[in-house]
């Protein structure tokens, strides 16, 4: 049960106003502080759509009036309103934290935490479902299914900005990840076309071109490294292809997003991923300018020319939807198949099913993503002083969300450290749920669908050795192997 403070004490509140006849909506103001402004379309000039009523808010007030050129943006206190904002507005104070709240030592960043995070998410439900750590600044931890759905469903207690991830990776604008309603629904509006039934039908061909390619680079050898030579391209050129960028050059996008994604927090590899990602970025910038004048047949047109009650999106959104297609298209599912090609290396029997009976794919593909799912959890900034269970939790304060411990919760799942090919009902969590659900989650499953009927076809007696895998040494933000290295039965190209 999730409760949130009601109530409004007196105390200093700071209240925002904008001088619109001089900033007039600079672009820059209402692009980065867009939960407290927004642009009348009639007169074009900005305007304070809520005031700061919470410290999140409060410290993008400060911002705003820092950023803006014109220094037309204002904060004043007033210490007599007593409706305008809720005590859970203030900031939370370590020092304070009552000392009997449940602490546990987890840091989902460490190699030993990677080596097994399922004995982990067991003991966190069975002995402390809502706890918290120090680690990173400190954080809560939610790890049963129940609680993590509700949480997830209410993004007005629980806000997905500035960001999703714990530790921060300083990867920011991934639109609509990082964003809330209204804004979210804004957002997700024009990606819908994407990940149609219509639209998965138009990327099929594609889909399975660039598979039967990718197996024919390796097929005559009777080897190969599945992650890099397969279930790394394919989910990359699919999702370049469809924004709008070269397929073959696949290389330069998906290889620092992979190495962000399986890098700790502070390493030399997590460094030089941010730094390749601002050439990423200045790809993106290139490309919007570009088809502003030369519109092409691909999503970054469409975005471009996206219009919504005569209001098109700033070039920040543009490059934040852009962006977030990246990232959700290219790591993601090669996570997925890594995880499930090397469960069928190891369990034959289970892999022979799917060859004798390829209508169980579907299904299976379906518990691959509950069993293993590919991104662990996603965090909530509090809004206003909540509870969950028993535990007060405070405005300001990170709630980390377990989505692959919620999908092997035995109170929603039977016997959930088994895979079972036909699992009915398979609620699992891993696309998400609620309005934050997961848009690409068909495209990740016909990805699947087809790279996993063409190996099952075409190399079904492949072998990975277990000795040279390479496991995950963090699990900041996507759970996968990095490395596969394979032995099959030599086969002939298509």
């Amino acid at each position: 049960m999730i409760e949130t403070a009601a109530h409004m004490d007196k105390q200093i509140q700071k209240a925002l106003s904008i001088d619109a006849d001089v900033c007039q909506g600079h672009a820059k103001c209402v692009m980065n502080c867009p939960t407290l402004f927004a642009i009348d379309a009639s007169t074009g000039k900005a305007f304070v759509k809520t005031q700061p009523a919470n410290a999140q808010l409060a410290q993008e007030a400060e911002m705003a009036m820092h950023d803006c050129p014109e220094r037309a943006i204002s904060l004043t206190t007033n210490e007599s309103r007593q409706d305008s904002v809720s005590e859970a507005s203030r900031p939370c104070i370590d020092e304070s934290m009552p000392q009997d709240i449940p602490r546990v030592d987890f840091d989902h960043n460490s190699r030993e935490f990677a080596a097994d995070p399922w004995r982990v998410y067991g003991e966190l439900r069975a002995s402390c479902p809502i706890a918290h750590t120090d680690a990173h600044d400190g954080f809560w931890i939610v790890s049963k299914y129940a609680d993590v759905v509700e949480i997830a469903k209410d993004d007005a207690t629980f806000s997905s900005l500035p960001t999703t991830v714990i530790p921060d990776t300083g990867v920011y604008n991934l639109i609509p990840l990082q964003s809330d309603p209204p804004d979210l629904q804004r957002y997700r509006m024009p990606l819908i076309r994407y990940f149609t039934p219509a639209a998965l039908k138009k990327y099929e061909p594609a889909i399975r071109k660039f598979t039967s390619d990718c197996i024919d680079t390796f097929i005559e050898a009777g080897q190969c490294e599945l992650v890099t030579q397969f279930a790394n391209p394919i989910p990359s050129m699919t999702a370049l292809d469809f924004i709008g960028f070269d397929p073959l050059e696949w290389h330069d996008f998906a290889n620092p997003m992979h190495l962000l994604s399986y890098s700790a927090d502070g390493s030399p590899e997590r460094e030089q991923a941010l730094a390749d990602l601002v050439q990423i970025d200045s790809r993106i910038e290139d490309a919007i300018e570009a088809r502003s004048v030369n519109p092409q047949a691909d999503a970054i047109t469409e975005l471009t020319q996206y219009e919504k009650d005569g209001v098109r999106f700033s070039s920040k959104e543009l490059h934040g939807l852009v962006k977030m297609l990246l990232f959700g298209g290219l790591d993601t599912t090669m996570a997925a198949a890594s995880n499930a090609l090397l469960y069928l290396s190891e369990n034959p029997t289970q892999r022979q099913r799917l060859i004798d009976d390829p209508g169980l794919l579907p299904s299976a593909i379906d518990e691959f993503l509950r069993y293993e799912a590919p991104v662990h959890a996603f965090s909530r900034t509090v809004t206003t002083d909540v509870s969950i269970g028993d535990q007060k939790v405070r405005a300001g304060e990170r709630v980390y969300l377990l989505w692959a411990s919620a999908n092997r919760d035995p109170d929603e799942f039977k016997n959930p450290d088994e895979v079972v090919f036909d699992r009915r009902p398979n609620r699992h969590l891993t696309f998400g749920i609620g309005a934050h659900r997961c848009l690409g989650a068909p495209l990740a499953r016909l990805e699947l669908k087809i790279m996993l009927e063409e190996v099952l076809r075409r190399i079904p007696d492949f072998k990975i050795d277990a000795a040279k895998v390479k496991h995950p040494e963090t699990v900041t933000v996507i759970w996968g192997r990095s490395a596969l290295p394979t032995s099959f039965t030599p086969g002939s190209r298509a």
